[in-house]
């Protein structure tokens, strides 16, 4: 893999390099409304009306948001073209029903006989490689184990196949594997801790006040949404357009944003399929109450950790970074985010207190990869962050 990981690095700098050679001149940047953001909205929609789940909807935005940041490299005065090359080129590969619409918005956005929109395409044509070889395809053989404790599925549907096992071990962007940073175990069944934590899950949603409930459901970003990922795209989207951040400045932010939520998923399902823990509905129905339902759906996965927690903490850092003035505003909104899943009542505090730490801890490599804490806010400067795939 690390081989593998050194090829793709020297491939990708050797086209930047060689395709940036042949760029128009390079020029004092201007303020212009960003190219990037279209593209963004496109792949949302995308996801809802496909249903695409959680990690699969923050692995599609990785590829698309790092297709469009390569391609703004090397695009020169004529980057958005470039970027519409490599976006319309990724988006056609993971969504091919949406190939045509794609086309269509790239001729809108951009001269589609350029020279900088065939670069894009090629730059495309590398994200989509990676994509094909990321181990997402690969097929889980294994069982679900059963004990005490042990994740079984949750009412009303009662899925009996938990949702991707495998997306732990996917290839991740800006950390060493899945596992790299994964959490300590959880409260162990039956014991004082759990108890005391399925006895709060509980009591909370027996009490849940109309400002909890607005919580949750502004959060709960269920199937046939955009998702998790996609709630923070949308944050993000308003951000650059409220800052007037121009193509290249956004391409980097939604390359670091997506990059990191990418790996925030890989690293919560590394957990999750690490200790394949109960949710709450089941602790609840075998030791307090038969009856009783979560107020949104519990998603058929394991509890620890919380996926939306941990996106929501690598997305508010690597966010706040960007602009720092709304660092604490926006790491508050990861918090409630957090929150908002005990008063859904599918995760323990546990689940969303190690989820936030995990989340920041991704969200901090993906800055610190694209080199953000040392940039100035109007400039990319020399060109930054990885440029492997």
């Amino acid at each position: 893999m690390r081989s593998r990981n050194r090829l793709s690095l020297a491939l990708v700098l050797a086209l930047v390099v060689a395709l940036g050679a042949a760029a128009l001149p390079a020029r004092a940047q201007v303020a212009q409304p960003s190219a990037v953001t279209p593209w963004i909205e496109f792949e949302l929609n995308a996801i809802a009306s496909h249903t695409t789940n959680p990690p699969r909807a923050a692995r599609a935005l990785a590829h698309v948001s790092r297709a469009m940041f390569l391609a703004a490299l090397i695009g020169g005065q004529a980057r958005d073209d470039a970027v519409a090359g490599a976006a319309s080129t990724v988006l056609a590969h993971l969504y091919p029903d949406q190939g045509a619409q794609a086309d269509a918005l790239a001729d809108q956005l951009a001269d589609v006989g350029s020279e900088a929109f065939a670069r894009g395409r090629a730059i495309g044509g590398l994200l989509v490689a990676r994509a094909d070889s990321d181990g997402s395809g690969a097929v889980w053989t294994g069982s679900v184990p059963v004990g005490p404790g042990f994740w079984v599925p949750t009412p009303p549907a009662s899925i009996s196949s938990p949702l991707e096992p495998l997306a732990g071990t996917w290839r991740t962007w800006n950390l060493r594997n899945g596992s790299q940073f994964r959490p300590g175990r959880p409260p162990a069944f039956a014991s004082r801790g759990f108890l005391a934590e399925v006895r709060d899950v509980y009591d909370v949603n027996k009490a849940l006040t109309d400002e909890q409930k607005r919580i949750a459901d502004f959060w709960a970003d269920g199937a046939g949404t955009v998702t998790p990922p996609g709630h923070w795209d949308r944050i993000a989207v308003d951000l650059v357009r409220g800052a007037g951040l121009p193509t290249l400045r956004a391409s980097l932010l939604f390359s670091a944003l997506n990059t990191a939520q990418a790996d925030a998923f890989i690293a919560c399902w590394d957990a999750k399929y690490t200790y394949w823990t109960m949710r709450p509905v089941t602790a609840i129905r075998q030791l307090i109450d038969p009856g009783w339902l979560s107020y949104i759906v519990t998603p058929p996965f394991p509890s620890y950790v919380s996926g939306h927690s941990t996106t929501s903490a690598a997305a508010s850092t690597v966010l706040g970074a960007f602009f720092p003035a709304r660092a604490g505003e926006l790491k508050a909104m990861a918090e409630e985010a957090a929150a908002s899943r005990l008063y859904g009542g599918i995760h323990f505090r546990s689940d969303n207190d190690a989820g936030l730490k995990l989340g920041r801890r991704v969200g901090t490599a993906a800055a610190q990869a694209y080199g953000l804490q040392a940039r100035g806010h109007d400039s990319p400067g020399r060109p930054g962050g990885p440029h492997g795939l």
